[in-house]
Protein backbone atom coordinates (compact mmCIF):
# COMPACT_ATOMS: atom_id res chain seq x y z
CA UNK A 1 0.00 0.00 0.00
CA UNK A 2 1.81 3.55 -0.44
CA UNK A 3 2.09 5.64 1.97
CA UNK A 4 -0.37 8.69 0.60
CA UNK A 5 -3.95 6.33 0.37
CA UNK A 6 -5.79 7.09 -2.57
CA UNK A 7 -3.18 8.63 -4.41
CA UNK A 8 -1.03 7.84 -7.13
CA UNK A 9 1.95 8.82 -4.90
CA UNK A 10 3.83 6.42 -3.91
CA UNK A 11 6.27 8.81 -1.81
CA UNK A 12 9.70 7.28 -3.45
CA UNK A 13 11.55 8.11 -6.33
CA UNK A 14 12.19 11.79 -6.13
CA UNK A 15 16.02 12.30 -5.78
CA UNK A 16 17.43 15.37 -4.60
CA UNK A 17 19.78 16.53 -7.38
CA UNK A 18 21.89 19.73 -6.55
CA UNK A 19 22.64 21.98 -8.86
CA UNK A 20 26.23 22.78 -9.67
CA UNK A 21 28.24 25.14 -8.01
CA UNK A 22 29.50 27.50 -10.72
CA UNK A 23 27.59 30.28 -12.74
CA UNK A 24 24.02 30.49 -12.54
CA UNK A 25 23.73 27.23 -10.54
CA UNK A 26 25.10 28.87 -7.15
CA UNK A 27 22.24 30.46 -7.48
CA UNK A 28 19.62 27.70 -6.52
CA UNK A 29 22.26 26.14 -3.91
CA UNK A 30 22.01 29.53 -2.65
CA UNK A 31 18.23 30.13 -2.27
CA UNK A 32 18.01 26.20 -1.23
CA UNK A 33 20.50 27.07 1.85
CA UNK A 34 18.53 29.88 2.82
CA UNK A 35 15.25 27.96 2.60
CA UNK A 36 16.80 25.20 4.89
CA UNK A 37 14.56 26.43 7.79
CA UNK A 38 11.23 25.78 5.98
CA UNK A 39 12.48 22.10 4.25
CA UNK A 40 14.51 20.79 6.23
CA UNK A 41 16.40 18.54 4.25
CA UNK A 42 18.39 15.14 4.78
CA UNK A 43 21.09 14.80 6.57
CA UNK A 44 23.25 14.19 3.39
CA UNK A 45 21.89 16.73 1.30
CA UNK A 46 22.91 19.68 4.47
CA UNK A 47 26.46 17.88 4.06
CA UNK A 48 26.31 18.18 -0.09
CA UNK A 49 24.74 21.90 0.07
CA UNK A 50 27.41 22.57 2.68
CA UNK A 51 30.12 21.56 0.17
CA UNK A 52 29.25 23.09 -2.45
CA UNK A 53 28.56 26.76 -0.81
CA UNK A 54 32.05 26.17 0.86
CA UNK A 55 33.35 25.40 -2.42
CA UNK A 56 32.12 28.75 -3.77
CA UNK A 57 32.91 31.34 -0.71
CA UNK A 58 36.37 29.89 -0.92
CA UNK A 59 36.44 30.64 -4.51
CA UNK A 60 34.82 34.13 -4.52
CA UNK A 61 36.72 35.39 -1.15
CA UNK A 62 40.06 34.66 -3.35
CA UNK A 63 38.71 37.09 -6.36
CA UNK A 64 37.00 39.51 -3.62
CA UNK A 65 40.38 40.00 -1.66
CA UNK A 66 41.38 41.96 -4.13
CA UNK A 67 38.45 44.22 -4.15
CA UNK A 68 39.46 47.51 -2.99
CA UNK A 69 35.86 48.52 -1.53
CA UNK A 70 36.04 48.38 2.24
CA UNK A 71 32.48 46.67 1.72
CA UNK A 72 34.15 43.36 0.16
CA UNK A 73 36.96 43.22 2.14
CA UNK A 74 34.61 43.26 5.43
CA UNK A 75 32.12 40.71 3.56
CA UNK A 76 35.54 38.68 2.72
CA UNK A 77 36.64 38.45 6.47
CA UNK A 78 33.35 37.57 7.87
CA UNK A 79 33.08 34.84 5.06
CA UNK A 80 36.55 33.86 6.68
CA UNK A 81 35.11 33.69 9.81
CA UNK A 82 32.10 31.51 9.03
CA UNK A 83 33.76 28.57 7.19
CA UNK A 84 36.41 28.31 10.16
CA UNK A 85 33.15 27.70 12.50
CA UNK A 86 32.44 24.48 10.88
CA UNK A 87 28.73 22.72 11.20
CA UNK A 88 29.25 21.68 14.61
CA UNK A 89 28.03 17.94 16.32
CA UNK A 90 24.05 17.71 15.54
CA UNK A 91 21.63 18.17 12.41
CA UNK A 92 20.42 21.26 13.77
CA UNK A 93 23.82 23.08 14.16
CA UNK A 94 24.84 21.52 10.19
CA UNK A 95 21.30 23.49 9.22
CA UNK A 96 22.34 26.43 11.08
CA UNK A 97 25.70 26.70 9.56
CA UNK A 98 24.53 25.94 5.86
CA UNK A 99 21.81 28.83 6.34
CA UNK A 100 24.74 31.21 7.57
CA UNK A 101 26.81 29.92 4.84
CA UNK A 102 24.35 30.78 2.09
CA UNK A 103 23.25 34.27 3.46
CA UNK A 104 27.20 34.71 3.33
CA UNK A 105 27.74 32.89 -0.31
CA UNK A 106 24.97 36.04 -1.46
CA UNK A 107 26.30 38.83 -0.13
CA UNK A 108 29.85 37.36 -1.77
CA UNK A 109 27.69 37.02 -5.03
CA UNK A 110 26.29 40.37 -4.75
CA UNK A 111 29.52 41.40 -5.06
CA UNK A 112 31.09 39.95 -7.26
CA UNK A 113 28.34 41.23 -9.70
CA UNK A 114 28.48 44.59 -8.80
CA UNK A 115 26.14 47.68 -8.38
CA UNK A 116 22.98 47.50 -10.90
Amino acid sequence: MPPYPRTAHTGGGLTYVLPSAGGAGVDAVIRAAIAMDRWLPAPSQVEAITQRLRDYIGEACSALEKDPREEALAAVREAWHRLGLGPGDGYTSAVTYARGLGLVAKELRDLRRGPK
